[in-house]
Formats: structure tokens, sequence, C-alpha cells
């Protein structure tokens, strides 16, 4: 696991705060409520570069020195952010070619945010500038912490083909492949007379009659990640050889595409932050109603995979939404208000996944622009919502148990490796893509019902078989694209004691995003003892099942017929409907200490259960509490003691019945026999 963690002496607990965005005269009533509540720093200036530069080559940073003044005389510490996300309208209409352009040609303008693009040489330049500017004026101020750099990155869009674009590609391509005989033997261009003669001939994806070259898509992907870190790389060397003692960080998203956030962090980043808005999960209809916002559970360990300790720069305090999408194409959103007590519960789940600071967005609701629905702790009307309360409630509680949050970390028994290239894979290969998101979550689904703290983790050339050591389990649900020395750890782990389990279709492709020929895959047969000897998509109408020893639970989109090729291997199940009824579906090789599993469907929360049960993964708590499977339970453990943070996503109380005395940290009491927990309520339990 990554060694980039936010390290700062106190729990970070605030707000955003836009002071550009509001009378001048209501600054410092405003943020002397802030540190009245429990609040000790506030987040700003992303959004402000028409401030910092009003005019080409001007700078004046005199409205955030009087606000970052009236921050200090109450004791609040600021985050700014550089504002690259949204450059001033001097900018875009002297210099056009800054513009992100998308897949038809077509320039997005001025009049919303991130119609930039990474490449453009003049937009370089500027960002430097500014970037520059901040970080020499700021440098020595007593209230700047740390910066987080543009604002989430590859949100909204996350592609551009401006002319800026093409020539860094074709750069890219001729770095990576150093001639155009390689560039052509890794896309397979002679498929379709594809072939390129010159390297002027090489372009970004563009409109094309019907489907496009995979391995070129494959390496756009990695092109388009590559430039956005770049972008950000560009930004921190700025900043740390300016202000090296300040903090750099970024404010990531859920589904973030075409970037790879674990490059991002090790190469630019202190740690990574994360924007996290349960709203989105509340109403997404794909996801089974009890997991919802409990899915966020997910992205957050995912999060802690590349940042063991990090931050939330906004978390949702309020109904969010956003308008004007009218001519653009865009649906208008509006979620739904927090119910009491959810709030509080969203906060406590980032912070029981890893979050040593948590910044609200925003302190009042903003009366004009696309973001007008975006709901913060203070109405549109100044009144103080309950949300505000609730807020002040939980800036208590952080202050009396935050030595033990600093001090602890998650301590995951189990983990589920990604990696950049499968994910770009799911886009390119899209029939079957498209359900690889609900695959691996129904994966974490299961464990995290059984009340397995499990981190999900980037499975690149850094991981080791020491840093998957301390798993019991591990499962790699979409290893597509995968070759014979990144098995080598992975068996290395397995030999070691270790639980590896694999999904259906890996160890298709090669790194070209070849399929591999008839004994190319040989490395990873021989792991698992088991070969495919067919494949069928599942159609959306018809059913298909496999049966564990006494359950039958659904196999959907994709079902591989699996043939033992050692004699060690057990088959755990076998398919029940179609042609292939009574072939095997699941199997177990025993490898040294430990198993490498295959699992040749696509996972469900239903069949993932069912798998945990027949490798006898049993609930790790059982001996001391028994705990619903509608409560999430997250283990932390620092050097002297552990604790479990206790979670209910549901609108009724939960019963907890512990077999031995604990002591609960908010409450300061013990407790003992059944105890409740309200509904949408926290417990902090120590053993």
């Amino acid at each position: 696991m990554s060694n980039k963690q936010i390290s700062y002496p106190e729990f970070l607990y605030g707000v955003v705060y836009y002071p550009e965005q509001w009378p001048e005269s209501v600054w410092q009533e405003d943020l002397h409520k802030i540190s009245t509540i429990g609040m000790n720093v506030v987040r700003m200036g992303e959004g402000a570069w028409s401030f910092w530069e009003p005019e080409e080559g001007r700078f004046d940073f005199s409205l955030f020195d009087r606000a970052l003044g009236l921050c200090e005389k109450f004791n609040l510490k600021a985050i700014l952010g550089t504002p690259t996300y949204a450059p001033p309208a001097w900018l875009t209409e002297r210099y056009p070619e800054v513009l992100r352009t998308d897949f038809r040609g077509q320039p997005m303008r001025h009049g919303s945010r991130r119609h930039y693009n990474y490449t453009s040489p003049v937009y370089i330049e500027k960002c430097r500038q500014i970037v520059a500017q901040l970080a020499e004026h700021y440098k020595q101020h007593q209230a700047v912490i740390g910066w987080q750099i543009d604002n989430e990155l590859n949100c909204h869009v996350n592609v551009s083909f401006a002319a800026s674009d093409h020539e860094a590609f074709r750069l890219w391509c001729r770095e990576r492949y150093k001639t155009l005989d390689s560039l052509n033997q890794a896309w397979g261009t002679v498929f379709w007379s594809q072939t390129y003669t010159d390297w002027t001939q090489i372009w970004l994806p563009r409109p094309t009659a019907t489907y496009q070259n995979p391995s070129l898509l494959l390496d756009f992907f990695r092109f388009t990640s590559e430039t956005t870190v770049q972008f950000a790389v560009m930004q921190s060397e700025i900043l740390r050889s300016i202000a090296p003692h300040q903090f750099v960080t970024h404010n990531t998203f859920r589904g973030v595409e075409n970037l790879d956030l674990a490059a991002l962090t090790r190469r630019a980043l202190n740690f990574i932050s994360y924007d996290s808005y349960p709203g989105f999960l509340v109403e997404d209809q794909r996801l089974p109603p009890s997991f919802r916002d409990r899915s966020g559970s997910e992205t957050l360990s995912r999060i802690r995979g590349i940042s063991p300790k990090f931050m939330i720069l906004e978390q949702q305090s309020g109904p969010g939404g956003q308008i004007g999408g009218v001519l653009t194409g865009l649906n208008d959103y509006l979620h739904v208000t927090p119910r009491p007590g959810q709030m509080r519960l969203w906060v406590w789940q980032s912070i029981a996944h890893g979050a040593d600071g948590l910044v609200y967005f925003r302190w009042r609701s903003l009366p004009y622009g696309a973001e007008s629905h975006w709901n913060g702790l203070i109405y549109h009307d100044q009144r103080n919502t309950r949300r505000l309360e609730e807020a002040a409630r939980i800036g208590n509680e952080i202050s009396r148990v935050s030595h033990l949050l600093l001090q602890s970390r998650c301590a995951a028994t189990a983990a589920i490796l990604y990696n950049y290239d499968n994910a770009s894979h799911t886009k390119i290969e899209a029939h079957t893509g498209q359900h690889r998101c609900a695959s691996t979550q129904a994966v974490y689904h299961a464990l995290n019902q059984r009340h397995v703290t499990t981190d999900v983790v980037c499975c690149n050339g850094e991981l080791t078989s020491e840093a998957l050591s301390i798993y019991k389990i591990v499962f790699f649900p979409h290893a597509h694209i995968l070759e014979e020395i990144e098995l080598a750890v992975l068996e290395d782990y397995v030999r070691a004691g270790g639980t590896l389990i694999f999904g259906a279709w890996s160890a298709y492709r090669n790194k070209q995003h070849w399929c591999y020929g008839p004994f190319g895959s040989t490395f990873y047969e021989a792991l698992v003892g088991v070969r495919v000897t067919d494949f069928t998509v599942v159609l959306a109408h018809e059913t298909s099942s496999l049966k564990f020893a006494n359950e039958t639970v659904p196999a959907p989109v994709f079902n591989e017929i699996l043939e033992p090729t050692a004699k060690d291997v057990t088959v755990l199940a076998e398919y029940t409907s179609s042609y292939y009824a009574g072939r095997p579906a699941v199997s177990s090789r025993p490898i040294g200490k430990g198993r490498a599993v295959h699992f040749g469907a696509f996972y469900t929360p239903e069949n993932a259960t069912a798998l945990l049960d027949a490798l006898a993964l049993d609930d790790p708590l059982v001996s001391w509490v028994e705990v619903p499977a509608e409560i999430e339970a997250v283990q932390r453990q620092s050097a002297q003691e552990g604790f479990y943070v206790f979670l209910n996503y549901t609108g009724c109380e939960q019963k907890l019945h512990f077999k031995e005395t604990v002591y609960d940290l908010l409450e300061s009491r013990k407790l003992s026999g059944e105890h409740w927990i309200e509904p949408y309520g926290v417990r902090l339990v120590r053993k």
C-alpha cells in the first residue's frame, strides 16, 4: 500500500468558504461562526482566477489577504486551490487555442468550467504564472497550510481533441514506440489496412465510419491520463519549490475516468483527497436499495488504497443540484435532502474509512449560478439549519476522539485489486465492460455485509507480496489484461498462505490489448489449474445460474465453462442451466500454504456471498458481538489499541448484542448485552 498520506498535528474539520462570492460585510460573522462550531479549517480560492488576475499580467491578492486575515483572527487554517479549472474570459478570448475541443472538433467556450485542454503551451504557461504568483505570495502566510491543485480533474469532460492534443499524442507515441514499425505492430494495423507510414498520420481517435482500433484506444486512455498527471505535476513542482512546508493535494470524485489516480498521487501529491456526495448514490436505481449510500464505502476504500490517510475536501452537507443544462443536453438534477442524522452518518463513514480531515461543501447556499441548488449548511435565506447543528455535534465528537483517529488506521483483512489498464478496457469493450463496476461492487458488498474491512488497492508495478501479506483474502475481479510478470507477486502471496480469487475473462489479453494465442495464457492456467474450454454472453432475457453445495445463485452477463488441468483442483460450483449445465463454474486449487480460485461468471451480491460461504470466510466479529448485515463495521487499529466504527444506513433501529463488555467512545460508557443504534446512527466501540 502507498505511504502517501495526510500528516497534520490535528484533525482538520471545516467548510468551503468563497469570500469572493459574498459581501465583505458578512465575512467576519461567517468566519467567527465557523470557528465556534468546532471547525478549524476553510477551503477557498480554486474558482477565483478572475480575482487573482483580473487582467493579463496584473495580479491582485487584496481580497483574499483580507479574508485570510480574518481566518487568522479566528484561528482558522486555510487550504487554497489553484484556480486552473476555470480560466477567466480574458484568457480564453485572447488565446482560443487553450480551449478544449470535443470529439467532433467543436471548441468548448467560456461560460462554464473545465473548458481548457492540458496540452496547450499557452495555457500551461499561464497556469505556471498564476500558480507561482500564488505560491510566492502565500508561502509565509500563517493561515495557509496547503494547496489543492485544480478542482476535480477530468470531471464533466475527461478527453480533448484540440490541435495541441493531437501534437502531444504524436510525441507521446514516438517516445513510447520509437519507430512506426513498432507502433504498427503494437496496434495491429494490418487489420483494415490501417498501417501508418508517416508520423503525421498519427492522430487521436477521430470520427470514423465504424468501430475503432482497440489498441489505439487503450493508448489513447493512457495518454489522456498521462497529460492530466503531467498538468498536476507541473503545478506541484512549482508549489513544492516555493513553499515546501505546505502540503499539496487534489480533490478527486466518484467514478473518475481517464485518470490513473495512483500515478497522480505518486508523482504529484502528498496525499489524495476526495469529494464525497452520497446523495448521488441514494438516488442510483442500479444499486440494491439496502446498499446505496453504503456503497460509497467502496470508493472511500479505493481512495484509502492510494492514501491510507486522506482528506475529504467536499463532504455533502445538504441537497445538491445543478441547473442550466437546457442548451447543452445535460439533465438538471436535485438531490433529496439528508434526513436527520444522515449527514452525520456520511461524515463518520468518511472518517471511518481513513479521512483525517473533512471539509463540508459548502457554508452558505449560493443564490446564483449553475449550483444555486447546491445547498450548504445555511439556506439561501440565512436560516441556521438543523444540519448546522448536526455539524456542531460532529465537531464536538471529533474533538473528543481526534487523538484516536489520528493515531489509528483501517485494519483491513481483505483486498480488492484493480488497475488503470483494466479500467480502460471496460470502456473499450463496453458490452460486458458496462457490468464490471457492478461486479466489483458486488464483491465489496458481500465482504462488507460480512463485516470484513476491505481495502481496494491499485495493482501496479509497485505492488509487492509483502504488502499483500496483511490480507487473508484478495480478489482481482477484472484481470482481463494480465501478463506473466504481474502474476509473480500474486503467486508469492498465495504460496505464503493467502487466498487469491480471480474473475471471469482473466488473463485474456496482453498490454497491447491483443488476445492471447493457444499458449499465451498458460502462465495463468498453471496457477489456477483450469482452462476455459468455452464461454458465452448471457442475454438480458435469459437466466443463468450456478450451484454451490447447498445454494443456487445467479450467474449473469458472461459464463466460462471450465476444465480442470491439475489433479488437485476442487470444483466449488457448477452451472445449472443451458447446454453447459453440470460443467465447472468455480474452481479452487491449493498452492503452497494458500489457494487460487477462478470464478467463471460476473459477480453479484448473491453469488459472491455464496463463494465466501464455500471458502469458509466467517464474520470476524462473531466471537464478541452479533452485528446484523444491515450495519457496516470498520475496524481501526493503532499501535496501542483498536476500535470499531458501526454505521447504520437504514431508517430503522438496529440491534447489537455484545457478548463481552466494551466501551462506547462517543457516549463515554461501558456496554454489554443488547444495545441499539438509532436510524442513521453511529457507534465507536473499543473492545
